[in-house]
């Protein structure tokens, strides 16, 4: 009986906490990075994507340009619901340091994960370029990186930075802020961090 006293207080209030739809453990960079790079082309093509993160958009190369690229985010993101000072700090925090994305490619979400180096070699000596790319994959448009994403579990609100590069001067860089609902991404705000 003194089991039995003492697995009910105990067990009921995790069960209880599991089930009141708040996540026990912050979402994973994988669903994050996944949700981001998802998108559809009417070809069904795909993007494809560096498999190192990669946040140089940011321009974090020494703490003066940080500090300079973290004013000019918090100028131009346009977000009067929520401070996002911390948000923008942990997005530069996080990606200090590039890491080998883990996830998986899905093609028909859009994404194809270069692990490989299937299309990197386009740019080695003699690869051809992006004539080439574009002949032998025509449903590859474009190269995109992606950095870690900056989550905040109380708010749901998420910043990650994206670069894509569709051809040697055609190409862009964005800081996009979203919030996680429901298991998806809505986008709330973006900044253009450069253009070609």
């Amino acid at each position: 009986m003194w089991k039995l006293c003492w697995i009910i207080p105990n067990i009921f209030p995790l069960l209880f906490v599991s089930c009141s739809g708040k996540p026990a453990r912050p979402i994973d960079d994988n669903t994050l990075i996944a949700l981001a790079l998802s998108g559809s082309y009417e070809d069904g093509g795909y993007t494809v994507v560096d498999p190192m993160t990669n946040a140089n958009c940011l321009s974090m190369n020494d703490p003066q340009s940080a500090k300079q690229s973290k004013e000019f985010i918090r100028k131009r993101m346009r977000f009067k619901e929520h401070d996002l000072t911390n948000l923008i700090d942990l997005l530069f925090e996080r990606n200090k340091t590039p890491v080998r994305l883990t996830l998986a490619s899905s093609p028909k979400d859009g994404f194809v994960i270069d692990y490989e180096g299937t299309y990197e070699k386009y740019f080695e000596r003699d690869g051809g370029g992006w004539d080439k790319w574009y002949k032998e994959n025509p449903k590859a448009h474009g190269f995109t990186r992606i950095s870690l994403p900056a989550y905040d579990l109380e708010s749901k609100l998420m910043l990650i930075c994206t670069e894509t590069q569709l051809d040697w001067e055609m190409g862009s860089g964005w800081l996009i802020l979203y919030r996680f609902e429901n298991g998806r991404l809505k986008e709330l705000t973006r900044v253009l961090l450069w253009m070609s």
